[in-house]
């Protein structure tokens, strides 16, 4: 049981090196997004990735929604736009309703340009086209119905 959260964070750490030269092809000085994962626990708890939306729901369904979205989004934005403009300081009288950029529960698991060397050896093109397309092309011509010269 205690493996399931390693797991999780694998696959995410996957899907990110897997389409990390397509998500953001201008490389903009700044930007920001949000994923949703949807994951499967089988009965040998087993972790499956179902899906990663780009565009999650953000809906305040049920009273931990209620807690975990607002938080969520509150942290991503004070690790995304804090750093580029500070928020002013809070003084000493006055109470602080925010947490701290740092006392956020995000966890890094992926930095393109930390882990640049180990992308570099992956098999994508000039073209952008992606790992799974260099996948695609290999089972096109390996279906066993290749065109004969006579």
């Amino acid at each position: 049981m205690a493996d399931i959260l390693p797991k999780m964070k694998r696959l995410a750490q996957d899907t990110m090196k897997a389409c990390s030269r397509k998500l953001d092809p201008d490389r903009k000085a700044f930007s920001c997004e949000i994923y949703g994962y949807d994951f499967m626990i089988d009965e040998d708890l087993n972790v499956w990735l179902i899906e990663v939306n780009t565009n999650p729901c953000l809906e305040l369904s049920s009273p931990y929604l209620s807690r975990l979205i607002p938080a969520m989004i509150e942290n991503a934005l004070k690790i995304a736009v804090d750093p580029i403009f500070p928020p002013p300081p809070v003084p000493i009288n006055k109470k602080q309703y925010l947490p701290d950029a740092i006392d956020n529960r995000f966890e890094l698991m992926f930095n393109e340009r930390d882990d640049a060397a180990e992308l570099k050896n992956l098999p994508i093109d000039d073209n952008m086209n992606g790992i799974i397309e260099e996948e695609e092309k290999e089972e096109e011509g390996s279906d066993g119905d290749e065109d004969v010269d006579e």
